[in-house]
């Protein structure tokens, strides 16, 4: 509990809400029942509608209610709009939830809307119906919690119990996480699982997200309307407001969304009809019956249609009782995964599963590496990128990073070889570390400077040092990167090569220049320029244009030569005056071919002849680190908590 709550002081400081529920915030994807119970809130409540008053003041011998009727707050009286003559006699006798009731005049609107009206009867008979769908499995996880079974309703309201509603906020499931609050309370999501789908995995959330509320706020009520509006948006407005009385911050100008105020009562008032299913004419229901399943385990990249023939049942089945497997799949990543198969099926899978799991699997998974794309995989494994993307259910627009878990066809992969080791170009400073090993990585289209320090455990700043590179710059495909990881960093997660492996060359240096000359099959001399010369003459005498000389040499076009000058000139053996034979060094040996290898576990100290500091992690910002609002800044009440992560989505 600790946790949560220090969960929620944390979503507070940077001012934005942990949850954004999908009844304040869908209009585009919500289902039709949620549309059509919004648009009858626009009839019955009225936003511009004259204030609701507050009896709390009135005599309560006015006898609008029954005086028999009771709640968990007992000092509250009924609120009831004046020149109210309807009868609520009716209300006598109710049966009360187990969730504090307060007899505002919202919920007995609620109640006979319920009740009453064609449209609230359809939409109340059509949920009710699905109670139990899921409702034993909710009720035993809010009763290990400690909280009200009849809670139950308020996932009720949020996704008419279906797993798969989605908001056009991106808040999925039963009780509608968007991803960042579904990740801090433990439920993973990917290209493969999402398991704010899953109706055991996210109600055990939703309970403790909803407790850690009551336990900061006190009331029910204010933690529905947390739950609601988002936990940081409730608390300023407590504050600038001077109160902890949701029902009277109810009653304030622009102190909580509209949504919000109705919602609570809304949560209450199904409670209530819940409770007395024949009052509101639902004694002739015929309820769903419970979702019955058994567990197996089968291993990563398992298909649906593999457990559907083990156990002898359906893939429409399986996808009813699986909602969180997103591509008929189990995850490759994990080594081994839970499916639901009908309930009395599971021990006809556990016969039939040797004969109908493949001997030898066509695919296999695979966690792509840092320094990887799906065209490198692909490579890698003799297939194509357009055959991966159809057998891992990518659209052309999916991007794969590092650490996503793809299906491969099951073959030997290959390692990238090299005729010769690659050259990668140094500053000529040079570093000595303890406890660090120095290693290059090759960049890969999409990687960003932040990203690549923050996988290898290092700071942008430090990587700055050891390359010429510009923070503001593209990171282009092709590019080495020196780096000085620590010594237990496990390379095994990235393609790197060792300092063996590649053949290092100083910016700048005389080798640097020799080597990509003698690569074009030229020479590199330094000649003196003589009376007579001009840029015009040693272009010609060398085989060059003027502008190649000017452009070797970063000089303009109309430069006035000097006697003694020295200019630089790239040319072919044959024109090398006899003079300058001298300056021409010998052909290198050819290098032996070199393999690639997949990884290093090699821990060596990088040991040079000059140490340079190291440079603190906190010394420079990383460029693209979003800067954080400051603890005050009002979020839309209306805006998303967070954006879903672009890859594979």
């Amino acid at each position: 509990m600790r946790r949560l709550r220090t969960l929620l002081c944390a979503a507070w400081l940077v001012g934005a809400p942990l949850w954004v529920s999908s009844s304040a915030q869908a209009q585009e994807q919500e289902s039709e029942e949620l549309r059509a119970l919004r648009l009858a809130e626009l009839e019955v409540f009225p936003p511009h509608a004259e204030p609701l008053v507050d009896l709390t003041q009135v005599d309560r011998g006015l006898g609008l209610l029954p005086r028999s009727m009771t709640s968990d707050v007992p000092d509250a009286a009924p609120e009831i709009a004046t020149g109210t003559a309807r009868d609520l006699s009716w209300l006598e006798g109710l049966t009360l939830p187990d969730i504090p009731i307060r007899w505002d005049e919202r919920v007995i609107r609620y109640l006979e809307f319920f009740r009453d009206d064609p449209r609230g009867r359809a939409l109340i008979r059509g949920w009710m119906a699905r109670v139990e769908r899921y409702g034993p499995m909710i009720r035993q996880a809010l009763r290990q919690e400690g909280m009200p079974e009849d809670i139950l309703y308020l996932a009720m309201i949020e996704s008419g119990f279906d797993p798969r509603a989605r908001s056009d906020a991106g808040a999925v499931g039963l009780w509608q996480f968007v991803s960042r609050t579904g990740s801090e309370y433990g439920l993973a999501q990917s290209h493969w699982v999402d398991e704010r789908m899953d109706p055991e995995a996210s109600t055990r959330a939703g309970a403790q997200y909803l407790g850690a509320l009551h336990t900061r706020f006190g009331t029910w009520e204010l933690a529905f309307a947390a739950y609601n509006m988002g936990y940081g948006a409730l608390l300023r407005s407590m504050r600038k407001y001077g109160t902890n009385d949701f029902w009277r911050l109810s009653r304030l100008e622009a102190a909580l969304p509209y949504e919000t105020n109705l919602y609570v009562a809304k949560v209450m008032a199904c409670a209530i009809v819940g409770r007395n299913l024949e009052r509101f004419g639902l004694g002739d229901l015929r309820r769903e019956g419970a979702l019955s399943w058994d567990e197996v385990e089968v291993p990563a990249g398992t298909t649906l249609a593999q457990v559907a023939r083990a156990s002898e049942s359906t893939i429409d089945e399986l996808r009813r009782l699986n909602p969180s497997l997103r591509r008929d799949r189990t995850p490759p990543g994990r080594a081994l995964s839970t499916v639901r198969v009908p309930g009395g099926h599971g021990a006809t899978f556990t016969e039939r599963w040797p004969r109908v799991r493949p001997g030898r699997p066509a695919h296999s998974p695979y966690l792509v590496r840092q320094g990887e794309d799906l065209a490198t995989v692909a490579h890698r494994f003799r297939t194509t990128e357009a055959a991966l993307r159809e057998l891992n259910a990518l659209a052309e627009t999916d991007v794969v990073r590092p650490g996503f878990d793809l299906m491969v066809p099951a073959v030997a992969p290959r390692e990238p070889s090299f005729e010769t080791p690659p050259v990668v170009v140094v500053p000529a400073r040079t570093f000595t570390y303890e406890g660090r090993r120095r290693v290059f990585y090759r960049v890969t289209r999409g990687d960003r400077l932040a990203e690549i320090a923050r996988f290898f455990g290092v700071s942008v700043a430090e990587v700055r040092q050891w390359n010429e590179v510009d923070p503001r710059a593209t990171l282009q495909d092709g590019l080495f990167l020196q780096l000085f990881v620590p010594s237990d960093f496990d390379t095994s997660r990235a393609v790197v090569m060792t300092p063996d492996e590649v053949q290092v060359l100083v910016m700048g240096s005389e080798e640097f220049y020799e080597h990509h000359v003698r690569q074009e099959g030229r020479v590199r001399l330094r000649y003196r320029v003589r009376e007579g010369d001009s840029l015009s003459t040693i272009a010609n005498r060398f085989g060059l244009s003027v502008g190649s000389v000017c452009r070797i040499n970063v000089m303009p076009r109309d430069a006035v030569l000097a006697i003694g000058q020295e200019i630089i000139v790239y040319t072919s053996g044959d024109r090398v005056p006899a003079d300058m034979r001298g300056q021409i060094e010998p052909e290198p040996e050819t290098p032996p071919t070199v393999e690639a290898p997949e990884m290093t576990t090699e821990t060596t100290t990088e040991t040079t002849t000059e140490t340079a500091p190291e440079t603190p992690r906190d010394a420079e910002a990383e460029p693209d680190a979003a800067t954080e609002p400051a603890p005050d800044a009002e979020p839309s009440a209306s805006a998303p908590a967070d954006v879903e992560p672009a890859a594979a989505e």
